[in-house]
Parts: structure tokens; sequence; C-alpha cells
């Protein structure tokens, strides 16, 4: 597994809601920071939006995404505008002052040169009188196809196959722990791995990620845990031990704290159990 894998694997998305809205001339907006994560897709017209420090002319075909906190301005350039919001929280726990996009290192906007978006998004627009109970999942799961499209285009994946926002030394340490699981290395031994004292080390990781070293290396090691547990019937201690924590229950301790389940109550929520 490579740095990119583990963080599209920890990155949890939350479907909120989602609108279609006809605009005209007058639609503007100045200066309004985002609470959560918007996704817009433009189906007829174009319009001028600017987000934080970076401009774009957007127009029909095209997917915009709009990352929470974000500061965004817009204005109509066209006489008439049909656009699908949709809104979302996305987040990757392993790194506390990214958001998920500077990680994954993917553009504000798109094109949509197959209409299968569009084709998705219009799925998810389900009138009031037809919605039921369930309709939640539907848009949830719409979402995430959506973001699979996104992902697996060809120029997006070329460019998330050397994204840059995490400093390379940072790559080299990811890699070295996915490639020794069995190790629970000492930070002077990473230090020495990326030739670093250990106060820089330190000073880098929490600039780069917002945790300390450690920190960092136990959340790594509960994103191995939990594909451990929910995909074999390993005892618990024996996880441990491959995963290079002796203790036991030092290492159930640490996976409470980070998840704030037991390794066995992770397991009986989410692991295998037809041979039980």
């Amino acid at each position: 597994m490579n740095s990119l894998q583990m963080m599209i694997e920890a990155l949890e998305i939350r479907f909120l809601h989602i609108t279609q809205y006809q605009l005209d001339y007058r639609w503007q907006g100045k200066e309004r920071r985002l609470r959560h994560c918007v996704m817009w897709y433009v189906h007829q017209g174009s319009f001028q939006l600017d987000i934080d420090q970076s401009s774009f002319r957007c127009k029909e075909g095209q997917i915009i995404i709009l990352p929470a906190h974000s500061l965004i301005s817009f204005h109509a350039i066209s006489d008439e505008l049909l656009l699908t919001s949709i809104n979302f929280d996305a987040e990757i726990s392993l790194v506390s002052n990214r958001s998920w996009l500077q990680l994954l290192n993917l553009p504000n906007v798109y094109e949509d040169q197959t209409n299968r978006v569009e084709r998705i998004v219009l799925e998810m627009l389900i009138p009031e009188n037809d919605a039921t109970a369930y309709v939640h999942l539907l848009q949830q799961s719409s979402l995430l196809r959506i973001l699979y499209e996104l992902l697996n285009h060809g120029d997006v994946t070329e460019m998330s196959s050397s994204y840059s926002h995490l400093d390379k030394r940072i790559h080299t340490i990811i890699h070295f722990l996915h490639s020794h699981p069995q190790l629970m290395p000492e930070i002077k031994e990473l230090a020495e791995l990326v030739q670093l004292s250990d106060s820089h080390l330190r000073k880098l990781f929490i600039k780069q990620t917002g945790q300390a070293p450690l920190h960092f290396v136990h959340s790594i090691k509960i994103e191995q845990a939990k594909k451990l547990l929910a995909t074999s019937v390993k005892p618990i201690s024996q996880i441990s031990y491959e995963l290079g924590v002796e203790n036991a229950n030092y290492f159930s301790r640490m996976f409470k704290i980070k998840t704030s389940l037991t390794p066995l109550q992770y397991r009986q929520q989410f692991g295998l159990w037809l041979n039980d």
C-alpha cells in the first residue's frame, strides 16, 4: 500500500443534502465562508468563481468542488444558469491540518466529458413527495460513485500518483511503516531514516500533518489494525504482535483512544461473522 492509497482508504464521506437551482444573470455572492464541502454540477450557463486565491470561469458540463472553510465569491456570466449543489462532509483524519483535496492533490474543476457524473447527479434529485426514509442511503452511495468517477479519471490519477502536498520525507516514513508493519520504530529510528534530528522531525510532522510523529505512527497502526480486524479472525493479541505492539493491553487502549471502540467492539461491528 502506498501513501496515496492509505489516504484514500482513510477518507470519510458523509452526504448532507442536494438542491437544484434555476438562476439568472443576477446571481452573485461575495466572500462567503463555507461550513461544509460543496460540489456544483453546471447543467447550463456559465459564471465566474473565486476560491480563496484562485479564479475560475465555470461552464456547462463542469463539476466544481469547493472545500470546507474556503472563502468563495461568484457572479453569473450567462443570462440563465442551472446547477445542482451537493453539500457533504469529507475528512482524512490521519492528517488534521490539511483538507482532503490538498492531500489527494485534486483540482477544483473537472470536465464531465462523458456525462457520467451528470447522470448520477440527476438520479440523486428525488422529489420530496417521492422521498422515503431510505433515500439518504441512495444519495450517500451516489455521492461515493461521483467521487469514484472523479478520482478514477485518467488525468487525476496521473496527478495523484505524484502528489506533493506532503513532504517527501513524510512519504518515505509512510512507505517504511507499510513495508514493515511488524515494526514499531522509535522516533530516533525514523529521524535517522530521513536524516533529520529528533526535534526537526517533530517540527516537520506537526507542520505537515498536525500530529507529533508518535501520534502519526499510532494512527497508521490503527488503520492497519482496522483492516486486519475486519478481514481476518486472528486473535487480537496476534494482530497486536504483528503490528509491532507486544503488549496487547496497550494496543487495545491505543485503539480505543483513536476509535472510541475496543478492538473487539470494532470487529463485532465491522468484521467477518459467517465463520462464527
